[in-house]
């Protein structure tokens, strides 16, 4: 049993922590950086949310299912603050289909579409602030500033920590967000590239296809 506690450690500090440091002044939040103005991605802000309300953010996006009660906790400290909320329960594995998972993104895209379009600033994030955050930061970095899909890649997910590209990730962790968000991430990118608007109607009869890309150097 000790042994097997001891084997969890790595992982379990990892679920909470990024190693990667908020390049947005005024948030201390891991991994925050702002993705285009106004619109900001991170790691969960757990008691440092009241830094979100100080920066001005309108909006949070919490891009994750709930594993214990953080999601809830998070809901109650977001409302005490006067900040709108939105729960996208998207998962990191185990994805009900790939077009629920597309479903949700595409939810997303959208509410930060509706934000911009009323001068709001938004910050999402999921647990880690890497991966699922990740991938919905190069789809909208894709989308708003025109970049092709190895730049999102690249530039926006592998160098922010996504899968391998946070070298610190448990193995098991990067090896299952390349069995099923990567196929999804160049799934829809492709949909971009193409001049695509991603929207429901882009999430019917998805099927990504297995893609060897990992964030290593």
């Amino acid at each position: 049993m000790k042994a097997l506690l001891l084997a969890l450690i790595p992982t379990l500090a990892f679920a909470s922590l990024s190693p990667f440091e908020s390049t947005v002044a005024g948030i201390s939040i891991a991994n925050t950086h702002e993705v285009i103005p106004g619109i900001l991605r991170g790691s969960q802000p757990l008691k440092k949310v009241s830094e979100l309300k100080d920066y001005g953010i309108d909006e949070v996006i919490i891009f994750k299912s709930q594993t214990k009660t953080e999601v809830d906790e998070q809901l109650v400290a977001l409302k005490d603050l006067s900040i709108k909320s939105h729960h996208i329960p998207f998962k990191w594995k185990g994805l009900e289909s790939p077009q629920v998972a597309c479903e949700q993104i595409v939810k997303a895209l959208q509410i930060i579409r509706r934000a911009q379009k009323a001068n709001r600033t938004v910050f999402f994030h999921c647990t880690v602030g890497e991966d699922r955050t990740g991938m919905l930061a190069g789809l909208l970095r894709m989308e708003a500033d025109g970049l092709s899909t190895e730049a999102a890649w690249k530039d926006e997910m592998c160098a922010n920590g996504y899968a391998d590209g946070n070298h610190k990730k448990p193995r098991h962790v990067s090896s299952a967000i390349h069995q099923e968000l990567t196929p999804l991430f160049f799934a829809l990118a492709a949909k971009v590239e193409a001049g695509e608007t991603l929207s429901m109607k882009s999430c019917e009869g998805i099927a990504p296809q297995a893609v060897s890309r990992t964030c290593k150097k």
